[in-house]
């Protein structure tokens, strides 16, 4: 299931690219912002609520997908 989580990283990371930068630039805020995204989007995704487990699995992708610059080939 890490496939998941790292599709989901991605894909939060596309479509909110200035918490992306914020998580990058250490902008207040836009981590746990860009987090609660990708929490959300997980969740609507195997609709029901995560495990602890599978959050900080899905924070472990979204924080290297967030802290890639834009251009970079993943």
């Amino acid at each position: 299931m890490s496939d998941i989580y790292r599709a989901v990283a991605r894909e939060t990371v596309q479509r909110w690219p200035d918490l992306a930068e914020g998580t990058r630039t250490s902008r207040p805020k836009a981590w746990g912002a860009l987090a609660g995204h990708g929490i959300a989007a997980l969740r609507q995704r195997i609709g029901r609520a995560l495990t602890e487990e599978e959050r900080r699995a899905l924070w472990d992708a979204l924080w290297r997908a967030a802290r890639e610059e834009p251009d970079a080939d993943g």
